[in-house]
């Protein structure tokens, strides 16, 4: 029986049995029969049911966030912050829906043809979401989706079954109608069953790369779209020119948001010689400088890794950087043992002979590269295979956009951490996945893209 608890406490939340086959089937049918009615509603009407869901969250900003917060250890006030983005999210969509969507036509000069593209909804979208942004990385999702017509079955992490079932209220609570958002606990087995269901028209899925592997053979085999965004080590590359105390406060923020469990937090420091040391001493003054403890105290500004898994694989790639030759420059005196926290590191000397080297690190750690020229900064950013963000620090910025242009990513930000936002696409290259979320570019993700062709001339 899968079961979840308290990062922090270790206290036991919940015991619960998956949903069996039957359960899932009434929910598909369910989601198959809301769309039906949810698919013909104006958009007018859908952003009343939106405006509702915002004013909901408004009023239950704190209890949601405390439920983040317990069930995955993030530090109370980033908890807040991220309940507080799903607001402005959904409030952007509903501000902007209407430009963001318009009908696009063409007339042919002296045909008598009227052609236009319009945008239409496909029907149910299977969400398979992580544990680390609970809510955001469902609304990051859902809003567009619902916003288009579409419905949605959201599978959510084991250890966040708290927030998806209050999402799901949520939703029920703006008044959508039944089968518009449904939350289903299925286990990993059950996938499959579910994207075959001649229900489901697409997958998206933010996880790891094995997992959307899986997914991408399975939505493959049944002809059905996927987008995946499968995590990345993201560079930050500091120039010899970028101001050495403030490009630290932002190394600080970028890599340790979310307790340093951030698919684009700031993973690979690739750092000029000339500003090197004195780079990596103010780094280790601010990493030690970190009040560490208790996630539900509003001045800790690190909490504990959200499983003791993985706590155990961070703690196991680590060792492995440093069997190979890797050296640690400065480990935060918190004592991690027989907990889940784990006390943040910066590493440096890492060999390219390290396969861990161009693995994911999912935690608090600080790999450090010293570079001479752009040309092997470049290189160094690009040797991963994956290819979701990257940030470039630097007082010139003709020269940072020229980098940036070498740097294999979906995103590139100059003089500022790699982030999500609803007025620009989210999405990576590489084995980070494929496909958009957010802005306009995720609104046509799972929509029919539909041609009208109208000769008005044929039977005059």
């Amino acid at each position: 029986m899968p079961f979840a608890s308290n990062p922090f406490t270790g206290e036991s939340i919940y015991n619960k049995e998956f949903d069996s086959h039957t359960t899932i089937h009434t929910c598909l049918q369910t989601a198959e029969s809301g769309f039906k009615v949810w698919s013909n509603y104006s958009v007018e009407s859908r952003k009343h049911h939106f405006n509702k869901l915002v004013v909901l969250m408004q009023e239950q900003k704190h209890t949601l966030a405390s439920q983040i917060t317990i069930e995955m250890g993030k530090p109370i006030t980033e908890s807040i912050s991220e309940i507080e983005k799903c607001i402005a999210t959904t409030q952007w969509y509903i501000e902007h829906i209407d430009n963001l969507i318009q009908t696009h036509r063409t007339e042919f000069q002296d045909t008598g043809i009227n052609s236009f593209v319009a945008f239409e909804p496909i029907g149910t979208i299977l969400g398979i979401m992580p544990w680390n942004f609970p809510f955001w990385q469902v609304f990051r999702y859902t809003v567009p989706t619902l916003f288009m017509g579409n419905t949605t079955l959201l599978k959510h992490a084991p250890n966040v079954q708290i927030c998806a079932a209050s999402i799901e209220k949520l939703f029920q609570d703006a008044d959508f109608p039944a089968g518009v958002f449904q939350n289903i606990f299925a286990s990993t087995e059950d996938i499959e069953f579910i994207i075959a269901s001649n229900t489901i028209k697409a997958v998206t899925l933010t996880g790891s790369e094995r997992a959307g592997q899986a997914v991408a053979a399975i939505a493959g085999k049944h002809i059905k779209k996927c987008v995946l965004e499968l995590g990345g080590s993201d560079p930050f590359i500091a120039l010899a020119d970028a101001p050495i105390t403030q490009t630290v406060k932002e190394a600080i923020k970028g890599r340790l948001q979310n307790n340093g469990q951030s698919c684009i937090a700031a993973k690979r420091f690739i750092i000029h010689e000339q500003s090197y040391d004195a780079f990596l001493r103010e780094l280790s003054a601010a990493v030690a400088a970190l009040s560490v403890g208790d996630p539900m105290l509003p001045g800790t500004q690190l909490g504990p890794i959200a499983r003791e898994d993985l706590k155990e694989n961070v703690s196991q790639q680590v060792s492995q950087l440093l069997a190979s030759g890797a050296s640690v420059y400065y480990t935060h005196p918190f004592d991690d043992a027989n907990s889940n926290f784990f006390a943040p590191r910066i590493l440096e000397n890492i060999p390219v002979s390290s396969p861990i080297r161009f693995q994911e690190l999912f935690g608090p750690v600080f790999c450090c590269y010293k570079f001479s020229s752009e040309d092997e900064a470049i290189a160094i950013a690009n040797e991963t295979s994956f290819g979701l963000g990257a940030s470039i620090w630097t007082s010139n910025i003709e020269q940072g956009l020229s980098l940036a242009k070498r740097i294999e990513s979906g995103a590139v930000f100059i003089n500022d951490i790699t982030r999500s936002d609803a007025r620009v696409p989210f999405g990576g290259i590489k084995k980070s996945g494929y496909g958009r979320e957010l802005s306009s570019l995720g609104l046509l993700e799972f929509v029919n893209i539909k041609t009208y062709w109208v000769n008005e001339t044929r039977f005059k």
